[in-house]
C-alpha cells in the first residue's frame, strides 16, 4: 500500500479589505491611470513645436537674415587692440562705453527691424511681444552699465533677473526655440564681449 500525501491546506482566507485600503487601492489606480494617460499624450498627440515656437517661418527666417547682418556689425566694432584691462583708466572706461552704446544701438535697430515683420496669429504676436520686453530689458541693463562706466564705476556687468535667472537666459531660450541663434544675447560684457 502505497501512502498518500495529505492534500495541501487551503491557503488562509485573506481579510475583507478595510475603508482605508480601498481608497488607497483606488488612488493609486487613478494615479497609475492619470500619469500613463499622460505618457500618451506626450508621445502620441502633443504638438512637437516648443513653449517659444512663433509657427510662421517666414518671420524666423526674416529674423535669422536681419540678426545674422546685425551681429557682422557688432562684430567689426571689437577692438582688442589693447588686450584685456584688468585696472582701466577712466579714459578707457568712457571709450569701452563708447563702443557698447554703439554695439547696443545696432543691437536696437535690430529689434526694431525684427519685431516690424507682420505677424498675424495671437500666439506669436504674443510670443515675439514677451521676446521683445525682455530684450528691451537687456538693453536697458547695458544702457545702465555704460551710464556707470562713464561715472568711473568699474562693476561686473549685472542684469534684470526674470524667472530667477538673467534676462539673457529667457531671451535665449527664445532664439534657440525658433532657430535663430544669431538674434540671441551678445556675449558677457564683463569679459570683452559686446
Amino acid at each position: 500500500m502505497t501512502a498518500t500525501a495529505p492534500p495541501p491546506a487551503a491557503p488562509p482566507e485573506r481579510p475583507p479589505r478595510t475603508g482605508w485600503q480601498k481608497l488607497a487601492f483606488v488612488l493609486i489606480s487613478i494615479a497609475v491611470l492619470g500619469i500613463a494617460a499622460m505618457w500618451v499624450y506626450a508621445l502620441v498627440f502633443a504638438s512637437r513645436d516648443g513653449l517659444y515656437r512663433v509657427d510662421d517661418d517666414a518671420w524666423r527666417e526674416n529674423a535669422q537674415e536681419i540678426c545674422e547682418a546685425a551681429q557682422q556689425k557688432r562684430i567689426e566694432l571689437a577692438d582688442t587692440s589693447e588686450g584685456v584691462i584688468t585696472d582701466p583708466t577712466p579714459e578707457q572706461m568712457r571709450r569701452r562705453a563708447d563702443l557698447v552704446d554703439q554695439a547696443t544701438g545696432i543691437l536696437e535697430d535690430m529689434l526694431d527691424e525684427v519685431v516690424a515683420y507682420p505677424l498675424t496669429e495671437p500666439r506669436d504676436i504674443a510670443l515675439q511681444d514677451t521676446w521683445e520686453g525682455h530684450y528691451r530689458t537687456l538693453i536697458e541693463d547695458r544702457r545702465e552699465y555704460t551710464a556707470q562706466l562713464r561715472a568711473g564705476v568699474n562693476e561686473q556687468f549685472t542684469e534684470t533677473v526674470v524667472g530667477g535667472g538673467p534676462v539673457t537666459n529667457v531671451v535665449t531660450d527664445f532664439t534657440s526655440g525658433n532657430d535663430i541663434k544669431a538674434c540671441g544675447p551678445p556675449a558677457d560684457m564683463t569679459s570683452g564681449g559686446i
